[in-house]
């Protein structure tokens, strides 16, 4: 499972190189007006789709340095991992149920995965032997939680991000700013500083 998980993310990432490389000759548009809700909606619905459109926006603003397509990786990189671990400790919590259920009214065990387990009780808070863990069904069930939790969160950082970032594509970074003092008469009486600030 674990090269399933590796091969997915060199996949997701190849697929999105790939497809701004093809935009990367995009002419910069003066005219262009980017909309940072619809870089949230879009992650919405598909993470990462919003990262894609701030990533077009940034190539039709001219002097834009900035890039949003490697965080197209990271965002499945990550869902997939919580994903991943979330279907892992649900199985794991499901046979320990059933392997409970089945204890409950007969003898011996029902999977072989769980032969050493001495008791019902064991099945659900676990125990140590011979300094080895034997999981119970109350940490599968929690860390089953946990995942689906963080499976959300980066769900939720995936759309929240690309609004922030869909803010910056059209906003004014430019490095060419002025700073300057000079003496002056304040009030046409007293003499004294006065600084200039320019925004160009």
């Amino acid at each position: 499972m674990r090269n399933f998980l590796f091969l997915s993310l060199l996949f997701s990432f190849g697929i999105s190189a790939n497809a701004f490389a093809v935009h990367t000759n995009l002419l910069a548009d003066s005219a262009y007006m980017h909309v940072p809700k619809r870089a949230a909606l879009w992650s919405t619905f598909i993470p990462g789709a919003g990262q894609f459109y701030n990533e077009l926006g940034y190539r039709k603003v001219a002097d834009k340095k900035n890039r949003a397509w490697w965080k197209i990786p990271v965002i499945y990189g990550g869902l997939s991992a919580f994903g991943y671990y979330f279907y892992h400790n649900n199985q794991f919590a499901n046979l320990t149920k059933q392997e409970y259920q089945f204890r409950q009214n007969n003898e011996g065990y029902l999977d072989q995965r769980f032969e050493n387990y001495p008791d019902s009780t064991s099945l659900i808070i676990g125990y140590t032997a011979n300094q080895v863990d034997y999981l119970g069904f109350d940490t599968y069930a929690n860390r089953r939680d946990l995942f689906l939790v963080g499976f959300i969160a980066v769900w939720g950082l995936n759309v929240l991000e690309a609004y922030v970032d869909g803010h910056f594509v059209s906003f004014d970074v430019s490095e060419d700013l002025s700073f300057s003092w000079r003496p002056t008469v304040m009030g046409n009486k007293y003499p004294g500083l006065g600084l200039t600030l320019s925004f160009n």
